[in-house]
């Protein structure tokens, strides 16, 4: 009995400071938000959770990010502290710290490769371009997972009486999209849309350029890539 008193008191020494409740301030950060080079042409977004994970609380975001930002490889983890964000990775190291510089907005410098940002989604929508027909306009693949599954092609011809347009799948196709049948596009508040002949419609909202993830998100991770 003793033995097991011991060991109960020294396992409630030992245990993690991720296992405490997360603050008000961390409670903020739960969501969405913007990581971006200062020219912001490489992207990403990062979700933010309370769930524990080693080192702090778990962060998730899309594999290829690391393509674009490096310094993302292995994180899998976040703390703040004094207004500091921590990224941590699976052995719970520290291994970038960005300063909170204004209410929702984070900076941190990496050598070599010069400052990153973190904002909310919300606030990254301000900067985001708004596409015209003519960029969306082309061919797409359809991926899940990343992988692509089908071809579909987005026209810039009008339907009448609406601001939509034309679109056609090449077969063979993922029978998800089959499903869909979709048979017109168009924007709608920075979101892409594409609409069946039943009204049913999938919506994608851009994560990087030419990269489109379909909202909300589900198991199969369908995006849209332009060619």
């Amino acid at each position: 009995m003793r033995l097991a008193t011991l060991l109960l008191a020294l396992f409630a020494t030992s245990a993690p400071a991720f296992a405490q409740a997360p603050s008000e301030a961390a409670k903020n950060m739960v969501g969405t938000w913007e990581m971006s080079n200062s020219e912001r042409d490489k992207l990403c977004n990062l979700t933010f959770r309370t769930d524990p994970a080693k080192g702090g609380f778990k962060v998730e975001f899309d594999p290829t990010c690391t393509d674009a930002i490096p310094l993302l490889k292995g994180v899998e983890a976040w703390t703040l502290n004094n207004e500091t964000l921590h990224l941590i990775d699976g052995r719970g190291r520290a291994v970038f710290e960005m300063s909170e510089v204004e209410v929702g907005m984070f900076e941190g410098e990496r050598k070599d490769e010069g400052l990153y940002f973190l904002q909310t989604a919300a606030s990254a929508a301000v900067f985001t371009p708004k596409r015209s027909v003519e960029q969306m306009a082309g061919e797409w693949s359809m991926t899940k997972g990343e992988k692509p599954v089908c071809n579909l092609t987005l026209t810039d011809r009008q339907t009448k009486g609406f601001d939509e347009f034309v679109l056609s799948v090449q077969s063979p196709c993922d029978p998800t999209m089959t499903r869909l049948n979709p048979n017109v596009w168009r924007l709608d508040r920075g979101e892409l849309i594409l609409a069946s002949p039943n009204g049913q419609v999938w919506r994608f909202e851009e994560r990087e350029p030419s990269k489109w993830r379909r909202v909300p998100e589900g198991a199969d991770a369908i995006g849209l890539v332009k060619k």
